[in-house]
């Protein structure tokens, strides 16, 4: 059961694209950069997960600027994007919040990449969300 369970039909685009994903301890998980849709035989379809990674949101994007942002995307990861399926989803507040294990086994290398390259080095960076 999914927090959209009650809602038919939704969205997509105000709902769940580019909402940032949390575990439901508090950890950072990245933001959602396409879902992955599965056909039912009636003509409607089903959002079957959630997808993090640049190469999912190239996908998205598509163009000129998709291929940038897959070209970009390959220096973070070498794998397909990560599956965040709808079972792990506990919340949807302005934020999704999935489940502690699906958030530490869900890794983010442009994330990490940006934390600790950018956001580490401003002073009081660390204190800032306390």
């Amino acid at each position: 059961m999914t927090p959209w369970d009650d809602q038919y039909p939704i969205d997509l685009s105000d709902a769940v694209l580019d909402r940032q994903i949390v575990g439901e301890d508090g950890t950072v998980v990245g933001k959602v950069d396409d879902v992955e849709l599965r056909a039912h035989g009636d003509g409607t379809y089903v959002v079957d997960a959630l997808l993090v990674g640049p190469e999912a949101l190239a996908d998205r994007i598509g163009g000129p600027m998709g291929k940038l942002l897959r070209r970009i995307g390959r220096g973070f990861r070498a794998q397909a994007p990560q599956r965040i399926p709808m079972n792990a989803i506990r919340r949807a507040e302005p934020t999704i919040v999935v489940t502690d294990a699906v958030a530490h086994a869900t890794d983010s290398p442009s994330q990490d990449w940006l934390r600790r390259t950018v956001i580490d080095r401003i002073p009081g960076a660390g204190r800032a969300s306390r």
